[in-house]
């Protein structure tokens, strides 16, 4: 994490990994405070702080809670636990947040992904 993201500070306890840190998805975008959970056997999550939802008040695309993006299709394999968190999941966060400032802007959710309800958890099956 120290060699990727050398901004984020991270803290291993047991069998949990958490790293929190800025990420700006552009030089016109404001700083995010983003959180890294990661406990071993299982998925990692991203939190995002400030997070808000357009005028019209609908919900925030893809994601699993109004502070937790949801960054890969689980079933699809995107992310496996001999990837880097560093290299995937926080570069991910990045680009999850360039298409959260497009959609905040537009209305448009340009960033692609399998649509799916706001209750899932990260073990869940993304349903149309």
């Amino acid at each position: 994490m120290r060699h990727y993201q050398p901004s984020f500070k991270t803290e291993v306890t047991n069998r949990t990994l958490r790293s929190t840190g800025t990420l700006r998805p552009t030089s016109a975008s404001r700083r995010y405070v983003v959180r890294i959970v990661y406990e071993a056997g299982k998925r990692p999550a991203a939190y995002v702080d400030g997070l808000r939802t357009r005028e019209d008040g609908e919900r925030i695309p893809h994601t699993y809670t109004p502070d937790r993006p949801c960054l890969f299709y689980p079933p699809g394999r995107e992310w496996r636990s001999d990837m880097r968190i560093a290299a995937t999941i926080i570069p991910w966060s990045s680009l999850w947040l360039y298409y959260y400032e497009v959609w905040l802007a537009t209305g448009s959710w340009e960033g692609g992904g399998i649509p799916h309800k706001p209750s899932l958890d990260e073990g869940d099956v993304p349903h149309s």
